[in-house]
């Protein structure tokens, strides 16, 4: 395909991201009830008892919609399932969590602290530092504070809560999730522990899908259809984000639209948008659209590395005057015949 002027039969995309690499990790140190002094936050500002991280936090159903990785999910509806029939208890999740669950943190809770009696052998490998018999009060930096008030919240609540922070430890911002789970001796008794359930989020990788999960915007991505003289013709969409659907009505299990054709007639037919205008700068073609309610969305269609990105905006509807006409449909070439435009 040549470079230059985006003029397609239709448009194309599917994103690909580059995985970023990993933070480099040092050996584990070991932190005992005599040497955690030797714990240190990068930023002098992160240290002290009264420092705090940068940290979110979720709980209630909003907890399952937010969470990122599979270990961490399977953890919450483990939890859950025990939940159905009494407080969950430390054996409903111990040995599972060693084992199928990644990065763990077991932490008992000892008047107005914590101690952690157990830590999974690949959580000190990522951490890099052995927490084991360390009490949290010893721990006086940014997220080990911020993580001791989610620990107080989990328990009082008797309720899961999700978070994700920036660790204090390292000075290349480790973006952490954490699963925090109340558990208890038995089902009748209070909880007093909890565990911790973590996972490392690529800054750009998971960062990304987080945002294109939960985008303002309603965002497409499809794949190029190419004819015998190299031309697009159409585009196959590889994924549609919820904020598509959403606005497309589509249904969330499955696929009703497949291509960047369809996605154009289907707004005609049977969502009854009218295009007003249409515009188009360098690789990206634009539609504006009314419909009959007098709503307004713009569509935009951007090819990018052999990719199509479709994006979908809602619109405030402006005030119109008394008899005001709609704009004229001005069309963009072949791109604009190709959606049956011209």
């Amino acid at each position: 395909m040549r470079a230059g002027r985006f003029t397609p039969l239709f448009l194309h995309e599917r994103t690909t991201v580059s995985q970023s690499a990993s933070p480099q990790r040092s050996a584990p140190r070991q932190a005992t009830p005599d040497d955690t002094s030797d714990v240190k936050p990068v930023r002098e500002t992160d240290a002290g008892a009264t420092s705090r991280a940068a940290i979110q936090t979720w709980t209630g159903k909003t907890v399952a919609e937010q969470i990122h990785s599979k270990p961490l999910g399977e953890a919450y509806r483990h939890w859950l399932y025990h939940r159905a029939s009494g407080q969950p208890k430390l054996s409903d999740m111990y040995s599972k969590a060693f084992t199928a669950y990644g990065d763990t943190l077991l932490s008992l809770k000892v008047g107005d602290e914590y101690v952690i009696v157990s830590q999974s052998d690949s959580y000190i490998r990522n951490v890099g530092l052995d927490l084991r018999g360390a009490r949290t009060s010893e721990l006086k930096f940014a997220t080990a504070n911020s993580l001791r008030e989610i620990y107080d919240q989990s328990l009082a609540t008797r309720q899961p809560v999700y978070a994700r922070y920036i660790s204090s430890l390292s000075n290349q911002n480790v973006y952490w999730e954490v699963l925090v789970l109340p558990l208890a001796i038995s089902e009748r008794s209070a909880p007093i522990f909890t565990m911790s359930f973590v996972g490392m989020l690529s800054e750009k990788i998971d960062v990304l899908q987080l945002l294109y999960d939960r985008s303002p915007l309603g965002i497409a991505a499809a794949v190029p259809v190419m004819n015998g003289n190299n031309k697009i013709e159409d585009a196959r969409i590889l994924t549609m984000n919820t904020k598509a659907r959403e606005i497309l009505r589509q249904d969330p299990s499955r696929f009703q639209i497949h291509t960047v054709g369809e996605l154009i007639r289907y707004m005609s037919t049977p969502l009854c948008w009218t295009v007003t205008k249409t515009l188009q700068e360098g690789q990206t073609t634009r539609l504006d659209y009314r419909n009959a309610d007098g709503e307004l969305l713009s569509m935009s269609i951007e090819y990018v590395n052999q990719m199509v990105l479709i994006s979908l905006e809602e619109l405030s509807r402006p005030e119109q005057p008394d008899g005001e006409q709609a704009p004229e449909v001005k069309t963009a070439g072949r791109f604009a015949r190709m959606m049956g435009l011209s």
